[in-house]
């Protein structure tokens, strides 16, 4: 390329002129927008949920097994002698409760899965409610009311604490509804 002088015409390609700064209105546009940041879910309420929902389907049947074999200790109570009758219909009783209770665990299982910390609630209310309902078990089978609380208290926070992993984690937590 030719150098030119100061007041010849310039050829090509070649721009001209002063640049010319970015109007006021336009320079705040681009320093407003947030990021936006998309977090996938934790997976730890969903495991919990599904091993708390599973345990909760062995109790079920064992539920059931209570109930059958308490309804066929009363139907062969005439053969078995006194006090099978009674002692039938308890265990009928008993294992409608612990069926009862094993439906509402695998609902809150089931919540857990969901994301809803309504489940993880429901959850440790159970555990609390079942460590409480050993002293009339205990009462009922003769033996002394506080037999084995202890052991029943440390598997029970065990458990508890397990449940509520998803609450104790903040960043978790915070997921949940």
């Amino acid at each position: 390329m030719e150098e030119t002088t100061e007041g010849a015409a310039q050829e090509g390609s070649t721009l001209s002129g002063t640049p010319s700064e970015t109007p006021a209105a336009d320079a705040g546009v681009y320093q407003q927008t947030t990021p936006v940041v998309y977090a996938s879910k934790s997976p730890v309420p969903i495991i919990i949920g599904a091993i708390y929902s599973l345990f909760q389907v062995i109790m079920l049947l064992g539920s059931l097994a209570i109930v059958l074999g308490g309804a066929l200790l009363a139907g062969f109570a005439s053969e078995i002698g006194e006090g099978a009758a009674e002692g039938g219909f308890l265990l009928t009783l008993l294992g409608l409760v612990a069926l009862t209770l094993s439906a509402i665990g695998i609902y809150a299982g089931v919540l857990m899965i969901q994301y809803k910390k309504k489940g993880i609630n429901i959850a440790l209310g159970l555990l609390v409610f079942g460590y409480v309902l050993n002293i009339p078990m205990n009462m009922a089978m003769d033996l002394p009311a506080f037999d084995g609380m202890g052991f029943g208290l440390v598997t029970n926070g065990l458990c508890g604490a397990l449940v509520a992993i998803p609450l104790l984690v903040s960043s978790i937590s915070d997921q949940m509804d």
